[in-house]
């Protein structure tokens, strides 16, 4: 779905097609904060940026403020997040290169500890990204498209019909709409951290026997 025609089924749904109550504005930004609750609640939007040690960073050397980094894997093995402050406690040089183990963020800018002597050593950034406000018209917008994945597009329709109501002094029909998208966040929850597999119960003593003597 993109935004046009969510904007388009907000405002039908709502019955406001006409711009009476809600004006473009003000859906923008409850799709904004929509898009960011998600991204905070559900870890939804990871991304994967390749680079190399030379030129680290989501985009080019700086890391933008709209970005979590989550991980930073080199060959294929995940560095471990530190502060650099803790590295300075044990007295940690910063120019003595070696294996890197760890990496840390200074003035929006990615280091690893120790330094990669090569400048050519590739690198994977995963990251989740903040939405971008958007601007425009309903019939023109910009971005036209969402930042979370599609399984959360209906969610973002519902929370915005719940701030429509709650504009419209709807409180009962806003709770309505906000319990069901945080009921939605938390079943996608789930889902995503739900393992592909059987669960088998582990055995229990107390399902066999009789141990009526010992109560």
């Amino acid at each position: 779905m993109d935004v046009t025609t969510a904007m388009r089924r907000i405002k039908r749904y709502f019955g406001d097609e006409y711009d009476i109550l809600i004006n473009d504005d003000d859906i923008f930004g409850w799709l904004y904060d929509a898009e960011s609750e998600i991204i905070r609640s559900s870890g939804q939007n990871e991304n994967v940026a390749s680079t190399t040690v030379g030129t680290i960073g989501v985009a080019g050397s700086a890391v933008p403020t709209s970005v979590h980094i989550k991980r930073v894997v080199i060959n294929d093995v995940a560095l471990s997040h530190i502060e650099r402050d803790e590295l300075d406690m044990i007295s940690a040089s910063e120019v003595s290169p070696g294996t890197p183990l760890y990496w840390y963020v200074v003035d929006k800018k990615v280091f690893l500890w120790p330094i990669d002597a090569a400048s050519t050593t590739p690198v994977k950034i995963y990251y989740n990204k903040t939405p971008v406000m958007i601007t425009g018209t309903a019939a023109a917008p910009t971005p036209t498209t969402f930042v979370v994945p599609e399984i959360h597009h209906n969610d973002l329709i519902k929370y915005c019909i719940a701030r429509a109501h709650d504009k419209n002094k709807d409180g009962a029909n806003s709770k309505v709409m906000q319990d069901l998208f945080d009921r939605n966040i938390g079943a996608r929850r789930d889902e995503s951290m739900s393992i592909d597999a059987p669960i088998y119960k582990i055995p229990d003593p107390m399902d066999y026997g009789d141990y009526a003597g010992m109560y």
